[in-house]
């Protein structure tokens, strides 16, 4: 990998990490990304990010059913293939709708709980009832416009 290719699987690991993901993933998703041909095997990812083999399936382990990665084989080769499965990022982000109904409707019963408190104690659960509140609203059809403008640009790309 060039120095500039390295230095942004660096940034996609720090990103990840700093979302709870082992900074590995981040690297083996960051590679991915970027890498030719799209499709990696253990041992193609394993030579471009000096790691083990053992590492990189581990991560993969955890990568591929958040749908970051797509594990697929060849006729007539046992190795595995791996790969960014296109609308992987879309599909992250629908998977986690039922998780934001459930922290805004887990906000509306601790609000239960302080009924008659004072406005000062309620309002830090009321302000995040109001974000997962608005993102239960929005995030669908922000995705859905998100959908609607990428088809038509490649319906664009292809007259």
């Amino acid at each position: 990998m060039r120095p500039e290719e390295e230095r942004f699987v660096e940034s996609v690991a720090a990103m990840l990490a700093a979302g709870g993901l082992p900074r590995m993933a981040g690297r083996i998703w960051g590679y991915l990304l970027i890498c030719e041909p799209m499709e990696q095997t253990a041992a193609d990812i394993a030579g471009a990010l000096h790691a083990s083999r053992g590492s990189i399936s581990g991560m993969v382990r955890l990568l591929e059913p958040a749908g970051l990665v797509r594990r697929s084989t060849r006729r007539g080769d046992r190795r595995e293939w791996f790969s960014v499965p296109p609308g992987s990022v879309i599909a992250i982000l629908e998977s986690r709708h039922p998780t934001t109904v459930a922290w805004r409707r887990l906000a509306e019963d601790g609000l239960g709980l302080l009924a008659g408190r004072p406005p000062e104690v309620r309002s830090r659960l009321e302000e995040v009832r109001d974000v997962y509140a608005y993102m239960e609203r929005e995030l669908p059809d922000m995705l859905a416009r998100f959908k609607a403008e990428r088809e038509q640009a490649s319906a664009a790309e292809g007259a």
